[in-house]
């Protein structure tokens, strides 16, 4: 119970660090492109290589900690970096066919998927 509960404070941590650093960029950069996610994206993408290469490769950090750190912290603070990591590995593994699916699939399937459920609500609120 104590490892599900340091998850939702990490989880909360990184909302947190999301929100403050998508706003900092809004007020840096200004909102004509959503700099804000992108750089959380980016930033997700890096943190989850340093912890991932810290407990695999280094077995610096256990995995209780690593379990905390990326799925409670960074997946709150991106999915987006989760994501990446996994079609990182397919294609290392040399599942290249996967990891551009896995890409394409979710960049596409995504989009369709928020078409659809802003159309459900348009034909919702009728």
């Amino acid at each position: 119970m104590q490892v599900v509960f340091l998850i939702g404070l990490a989880g909360a941590m990184g909302a947190i660090a999301r929100y403050a650093l998508s706003s900092l960029a809004a007020g840096v950069f200004g909102a004509a492109f959503p700099w804000g996610v992108f750089l959380v994206n980016m930033a997700g993408c890096f943190l989850f290589g340093i912890v991932s290469g810290l407990a695999g490769r280094f077995s610096l950090i256990d995995d209780t900690v690593r379990l905390i750190l990326l799925t409670g912290f960074m997946g709150s603070f991106t999915t987006f970096s989760t994501f990446m990591f996994d079609s990182y590995i397919m294609g290392k593994e040399g599942r290249l066919g996967f990891a551009l699916l896995n890409v394409a699939g979710q960049i596409l399937v995504g989009l369709i998927c928020l078409w659809g459920g802003q159309k459900l609500v348009e034909v919702l609120s009728r």
